[in-house]
């Protein structure tokens, strides 16, 4: 069977919010998409929560071929039968009505749809502090100083043409960092980019998967947006 939108969500030990998370994306209307679920070991409480809750049929659960967050990613991209990808992470129980208009976006002609908690209607209320502040001082950099479509660069909440996911395969080899990744080089070359505003989802169970240590792997991608920005 053929989808239109294939969902990739990782999993480690979401099991106190997969079960809102898929029921609040299968109130999507009107889309004919699919869920993919990727975990890291067998044992992962989250897959038993899906089974107990949910029809087969509705979700696949792939493990994940490689390791962590990144090669839970690129397990997703190998299996993918659509034609756009939206990665949607375990715990957001509030977005979801964003996936449709997204995808809408998409078939408008976009390339990439980048939820953004930096324009009008979004949010970013509730992060971390550190955080807060290293993902706002890459927002205004690059919002001032290049021509980037998009004021949340760092977001990993994204939707992806199969062609940009087949035309530059993931170099990046931590957490989120393939999403600024894959953004960095569709702005190089001229892919159609636009936004959606996003509420952040303040966690309320399981731990976050964020870790600072990823944070030089993703400068490499800031300073190639950049470079690409003084070239044009």
């Amino acid at each position: 069977m053929k989808y239109d939108l294939d969902i990739i969500i990782p999993v480690f030990r979401e099991e106190g919010n997969i079960s809102k998370t898929i029921e609040e994306i299968f109130k999507i209307p009107e889309i004919n998409f699919r869920v993919m679920v990727v975990y890291d070991f067998d044992e992962d409480p989250t897959i038993q929560v899906i089974k107990n809750n949910f029809d087969e049929s509705q979700i696949i659960c792939l493990k994940n071929k490689y390791q962590g967050l990144n090669g839970a990613i690129k397990t997703g991209f190998e299996n993918i039968q659509s034609k756009a990808i939206l990665l949607y992470p375990a715990d957001d129980h509030e977005n979801f009505n964003l996936i449709a208009k997204m995808f809408y976006k998409f078939c408008e002609g976009y390339d990439i749809v980048c939820a953004s908690r930096f324009i009008d209607g979004g949010s970013y209320e509730g992060a971390p502090l550190v955080k807060r502040l290293i993902v706002k001082f890459v927002s205004f950099t690059l919002t001032n100083f290049t021509t980037l479509p998009t004021k949340d660069a760092t977001n990993g909440f994204r939707l992806f043409s199969k062609s940009i996911v087949e035309k530059f395969p993931i170099e990046s080899k931590r957490g989120f960092t393939f999403s600024i990744e894959l953004l960095a080089k569709a702005y190089r070359y001229n892919y159609k980019i636009t936004e959606l505003p996003e509420k952040w989802p303040v966690r309320t169970s399981g731990e976050s998967k964020f870790s600072y240590y990823t944070i030089p792997f993703y400068f490499k991608w800031y300073l190639y947006i950049l470079m690409s920005a003084f070239k044009k």
